[in-house]
């Protein structure tokens, strides 16, 4: 896997993303610095992430061991699992 292809995938999976929570949360008086600091934390990587573009023939296009990339894939999904089941099981308890 080369690298703009793994920022692609990233981009394809993010785009739908509503920063506009962020923005309004980043803006709104009565927010605390900590969320503030957070929301524009979301905000500045959702933007750099988009606004990035590798082409083809750029020398940080490079291969990318695929299987260091599922493994990230997958130690990111697991605890995204864990929660939907939580959420899940307390949905069904009540």
């Amino acid at each position: 896997m080369k690298t703009r292809d793994l920022l692609e995938e990233i981009k394809e999976n993010i785009k739908d993303f509503d920063i506009a929570t962020f923005e309004e949360r980043a803006r709104d008086e009565n927010t605390d610095q900590t969320s503030k600091l957070h929301a524009n934390f979301h905000i500045q990587n959702y933007n750099e992430i988009m606004e990035l573009n590798i082409d083809e023939n750029d020398e940080s296009n490079i291969k990318i061991d695929e299987k260091l990339v599922n493994d990230i894939k997958d130690e990111l999904a697991d605890p995204l699992k864990d929660a939907l089941l939580k959420v899940k099981k307390n949905l069904k308890d009540s």
